[in-house]
């Protein structure tokens, strides 16, 4: 897969035509699938390469709508993901004030016809683009012979009654609800970090922990215990995690513990991957170490029994 960090990386790679679709792809769930799934028939149709259009920092917190925005997945997890999905060329423009004060019309005429060329448009039921959210695909209807392309607009997804979007799949996420957050996503939401020191009490009571260090622009899912697990060495191993402020010991920064089940490794200054499978129970105060350690049992045992 190409990755295009700005538009002068491209040059005149795409003269001859592209496909083009634009969007965040924050997550790249199931929504974000049937785009890409479009997007991959559609470049057949045409016998152009493909490009997927999308933006860093996300536009929400530039300008200043929500500047505490956390991602789903960070860059390089969305590029993994995306090269996993079949998709060849990502191109990501960074966005700033400059950026958001483009017209809809200049950014179909500078960046889509200009450099990308594009000869089809796909776009999302909800993305917009240019100056006061003035381009979607009315607009790009309207100037599709000018510039000589033609478009198509993919419908919201539903599951049930929900309309699957970004946004609902964070707020799933912040309340811990991991499972339905996979069903949507497709594969089990992850957090990857740097194992670092701890407390190292868990060691003591026998549930020894890796406490992750996570990237501070990464969204975690709701304090609690979750089940889920990691792979080292190309081995799958079952693992629980806490997130949370461990009330036990009146302590008051938010951590994440991973205990990996059937694993004595050290793994300290290494990057793990914990994936999320389900919320085994909220974070709770216990009355001393005994108490704790016998609902640690219960919650060991419970993640023992997940399916991965």
């Amino acid at each position: 897969m190409q990755i295009f960090s700005n538009l002068n990386d491209i040059g005149s790679r795409f003269r001859d035509g592209s496909v083009v679709t634009l969007g965040n792809f924050d997550g790249i769930h199931i929504a974000h699938r049937s785009l890409l799934q479009k997007l991959q028939e559609s470049s057949l149709e045409y016998n152009l390469p493909p490009v997927v259009v999308t933006y860093y920092p996300n536009p929400t917190i530039v300008l200043g709508k929500n500047k505490d925005l956390k991602y789903i997945y960070l860059e390089e997890k969305k590029f993994a993901i995306l090269e996993k999905l079949g998709v060849q060329n990502v191109l990501v423009i960074p966005f700033t004030l400059e950026l958001s004060e483009i017209s809809a019309y200049e950014y179909i005429k500078q960046i889509l016809h200009g450099v990308l060329h594009a000869k089809h448009i796909i776009l999302g039921y909800n993305h917009f683009f240019g100056k006061d959210r003035e381009g979607d695909f009315d607009f790009l209807s309207t100037y599709s012979s000018e510039f000589n392309y033609t478009v198509s607009k993919l419908d919201p997804v539903f599951v049930g009654e929900i309309k699957i979007s970004s946004s609902y799949l964070r707020s799933l996420l912040q309340e811990g609800n991991v499972e339905i957050a996979n069903d949507i996503l497709g594969y089990p939401f992850s957090i990857k970090g740097e194992v670092v020191h701890g407390e190292k009490r868990g060691r003591t009571i026998g549930f020894p922990t890796a406490n992750l260090k996570v990237d501070e622009n990464q969204l975690i899912p709701g304090n609690g215990v979750y089940a889920g697990f990691i792979s080292h060495n190309n081995i799958i191993y079952k693992a629980m995690t806490n997130i949370g402020i461990k009330p036990t010991f009146a302590e008051l920064n938010r951590t994440i513990e991973v205990n990996i089940l059937n694993f004595n490794e050290d793994l300290y200054g290494k990057t793990i991957e914990f994936m999320f499978v389900k919320k085994i129970r909220a974070e709770k105060k216990f009355n001393g170490i005994s108490e704790l350690k016998t609902q640690l049992e219960i919650d060991r045992t419970t993640t023992e029994e997940i399916k991965i």
